[in-house]
């Protein structure tokens, strides 16, 4: 062999170890990073022999959560064992399965620890192949959902409580609508047929004690009857797209006697179409626009605007009027149920419309809330849910 030769065979020796060690020196820093994502990745992973089912390879994570103090006490163990026994079965099956389908995707397991205690978690598993197509690793990617878990049963019993509750409330309106109207009917009659049969006997403080019975089974009659129907709003609901300008227009209609009475002038935009609930939505404008009307300043006629603006998620709408307003302490309760505004004027009404108003909102996911200046008159902003 000439020196020629022997020197570019030697050279292209040397370019070859140059490329199997640029080569290596790649595989190195891809299996340190690797190494890094699979030991401190704030998930659980271990590494199977598909065929044997053997852990050959775990994380500090799965380590750190079943108790165990290094990998020893992992490594080598078939992975049913660091399973309960129902999620044990499980695996078995989905072991099987993998051989053909290489992956296992979205599955609830339980794990167990060193102590017993459990850890509910979602496993995703991928094959590694070999040349030959043939599977020689999974690799098991456990997420502790514990939290959620936990979570969701919180959620879960805060619905039954709530279903029992409604349920209790059910049996006292029943109550109500049975129970307590039908004396109340009793008293009322009594009271009128008292001040009729023996009005002629009767002293004037006799006659004045069995005015207020009259009046307070009346009042008390009317608030039974806003009770009633303040459990049934939101029974029974269907969401549809609704006209809201059409249900302001129904609400006006069902008012048009006390707009009239009192020559109040009602000013709109052209309210949006929305998502929602009919029948609730013409009640809730019905109740706003009769509180206007209830509280205006006297000898001056209300004026009320109503208006709308969009947000991204929700429809924002106002009703603003020009009555007495309301003093800042008085907001605070103003949407409780037989709540009242005080005032010199004598107020009809059981004070339930507000509390209706703030529920039919709740209901479309809203808040609701007043501004007011006394002596100025009153904005109600409600925000609905698009």
């Amino acid at each position: 062999m000439s020196k020629e030769s022997s020197s570019k065979e030697s050279s292209q020796i040397t370019k070859l170890e140059q490329q199997v060690a640029s080569l290596q020196e790649k595989l190195r820093i891809s299996e340190t990073n690797f190494g890094f994502l699979y030991d401190d990745n704030p998930v659980m992973h271990a590494t199977i022999n598909p065929l044997t089912g053997y852990i050959v390879n775990c994380n500090s994570m799965l380590v750190a959560n079943l108790g165990h103090k290094n990998k020893k006490a992992i490594l080598g163990t078939h992975v049913s064992k660091i399973f309960t026994e129902k999620s044990s079965l499980k695996i078995v099956a989905l072991l099987d399965a993998f051989l053909g389908k290489g992956a296992i995707a979205s599955e609830e397991v339980t794990l167990k620890t060193k102590k017993g205690k459990r850890i509910q978690a979602i496993l995703n598993s991928r094959a590694i192949y070999n040349k030959a197509g043939i599977v020689v690793k999974s690799i098991f990617t456990l997420v502790d959902i514990s939290e959620i878990k936990k979570a969701q049963r919180k959620a879960k019993n805060k619905k039954e409580d709530l279903e029992r509750v409604n349920k209790d409330l059910e049996q006292f309106v029943s109550i109500c609508s049975h129970d307590l109207q039908e004396p109340l009917a009793t008293i009322r009659f009594s009271s009128d047929f008292l001040m009729q049969k023996f009005t002629d006997e009767l002293s004037p403080k006799g006659k004045e004690y069995i005015g207020y019975i009259h009046e307070a089974s009346g009042r008390m009659a009317q608030q039974i009857k806003g009770l009633l129907e303040h459990s049934r709003i939101g029974r029974d609901l269907k969401i549809t797209k609704v006209d809201v300008q059409e249900q302001l227009e129904v609400a006006k209609y069902d008012l048009k006697k006390r707009i009239q009475e009192t020559n109040a002038t009602i000013i709109s935009e052209k309210l949006p179409k929305i998502k929602g609930y009919k029948v609730e939505l013409r009640l809730l404008f019905q109740n706003l626009l009769s509180n206007a009307l209830k509280y205006a300043k006297k000898q001056v006629a209300p004026i009320i605007n109503i208006a709308v603006n969009e947000e991204e998620d929700f429809w924002i709408f106002s009703v603003t009027d020009n009555g007495i307003g309301i003093k800042q302490e008085d907001i605070e309760d103003l949407f409780t149920i037989f709540s009242r505004v005080p005032t010199q004027q004598k107020q009809e009404g059981s004070g339930v419309g507000l509390a209706h108003a703030e529920k039919i909102v709740k209901l479309h996911e809203g808040t609701i809330w007043v501004e007011s200046e006394f002596g100025e008159g009153s904005t109600f902003y409600f925000k609905i849910k698009k």
